[in-house]
């Protein structure tokens, strides 16, 4: 027989137990409900982009607080990549640090200790190769964990100007089929004067970062066009090879006075401004470059196309995108999460993000409504199918491919010697033991 006080305690705990089950039931609303109700979460979200607008991301706001009616989401913006990069270390080094911020997708590894994964609960990896296209899950993924998400992939393509395509009575670069057509045309683009000097150059390529725009991009895309192993994690990595040799003797060919395709050098100015101001018919830049085109020079008729393949390869393009991701100091990474999944995968928001900013969509049901857009469809189309490679310091591996452009194009060191030098240097970036 029990005792009082046992009598007590047994009914208390039943009556606890009954209380819950009739909470977890819903039979009384109880504190579930107040819990799971987004209207009862008060919170505040601070999160910092670039370059953006607030307008750019009203769709997504609202959209969220149309449920979690009580959560604030401050949104600041910064001009500049240097600027915002500079304000978001300094804040998390101070523990100050916005709840959601941007990262390059070719930082994302090197940063995995400042920003927490989506929880597998809200979002998994099959997920994300669902709806966006391979290289975000190349790029954004370690340890099979989602450490960010995109809104907008940009891509290298071919920028041109079509008046003067026109007037040299050559095929547009929609109409080509692989590099072969692009060096084709090439003479038939170059003008030179009296003295044989270039006074309108076919195209922007054979020279460093700086004389072109993402050079070092441009011959890591032929890099892996050609099929050079860029894995230095794994130590699958050569671009010393003989296929890498090749893609930097092909980029090089154009700013060698010797070559048939001559058509840059040193003294052309920076791609951007040659493009803008008519003296040179094609660039190879992201769709990014448009806008600054156009603020020097409303009047240029710039038209796109995909970046040229080898004949009969596996096509490739080359990324250049930011991702949006969660602080680890963030006391509210759940909600944070919940908000930028709603964001980049509901495709009413993406879609007006890609309408607000004019950029190129990353959410593959986005991609598709954009295949036939004039101006965007070559960089939608590419982001389907878009490579990177793993880069421990993107910045310093920029400058040594550029260093080993200007060593060959100059003349100081072969070829091999010059991408010998710089694959023992970007080696050793990612290993430092070796």
């Amino acid at each position: 027989m029990l005792s009082k006080n046992q009598i007590i305690i047994v009914s208390a705990i039943g009556g606890v137990v009954l209380l819950l089950a009739l909470v977890f039931l819903g039979i009384l609303p109880g504190l579930q409900n107040r819990q799971a109700n987004p209207a009862n979460i008060k919170a505040t979200l601070n999160f910092w982009g670039v370059g953006d607008p607030s307008s750019a991301y009203s769709a997504a706001i609202q959209s969220f607080n149309a449920t979690y009616k009580n959560v604030t989401i401050n949104y600041k913006s910064f001009p500049d990549a240097q600027t915002y990069k500079s304000a978001v270390l300094n804040a998390l080094a101070a523990g100050e640090g916005p709840d959601i911020f941007m990262v390059p997708s070719t930082d994302i590894q090197a940063n995995l200790n400042k920003i927490a994964p989506v929880p597998a609960t809200q979002f998994t990896l099959l997920n994300l190769q669902q709806l966006f296209p391979p290289v975000v899950a190349q790029d954004l993924v370690a340890q099979n964990q989602v450490y960010g998400l995109p809104l907008s992939i940009d891509t290298l393509g071919l920028i041109y100007n079509r008046s003067l395509f026109d007037a040299a009575g050559v095929p547009l670069p929609s109409t080509w089929n692989s590099w072969n057509d692009f060096v084709k045309y090439v003479p038939q683009l170059v003008k030179k004067d009296a003295s044989g000097n270039l006074i309108q150059a076919a195209a922007a390529i054979g020279g460093p970062n700086g004389n072109v725009d993402h050079a070092s991009d441009l011959l890591a895309l032929l890099f892996l066009q050609n099929g050079v192993a860029l894995d230095s994690r794994s130590g699958n990595f050569d671009i010393n090879s003989q296929s890498a040799q090749n893609a930097l003797n092909f980029y090089a060919q154009f700013a060698s006075p010797n070559s048939a395709d001559y058509t840059w050098n040193a003294a052309m100015p920076d791609s951007l401004s040659a493009f803008s101001q008519g003296n040179v018919a094609m660039i190879i830049d992201y769709e990014s470059a448009l806008p600054a085109i156009k603020s020097r020079n409303q009047f240029i008729d710039a038209e796109t196309a995909m970046v040229p393949q080898p004949q009969g390869g596996t096509p490739v393009a080359y990324p250049n995108y930011w991702a949006y991701v969660v602080s680890k100091q963030s006391r509210n990474a759940s909600l944070a999460w919940t908000f930028l999944l709603d964001m980049t995968t509901n495709t009413k928001n993406a879609a007006a993000y890609v309408a607000a900013t004019g950029k190129p969509p990353a959410l593959n049901a986005v991609i598709y409504n954009y295949e036939s857009d004039p101006v965007l469809s070559p960089f939608a189309r590419q982001a389907l199918i878009a490579r990177s490679w793993y880069q421990a310091n993107p910045a310093s591996e920029a400058q040594i491919l550029s260093d080993a452009i200007q060593s060959v194009v100059a003349g100081s060191s072969t070829v091999q010697t010059a991408l010998s030098q710089a694959q023992n240097q970007i080696y050793q970036l990612t290993q430092p033991n070796y």
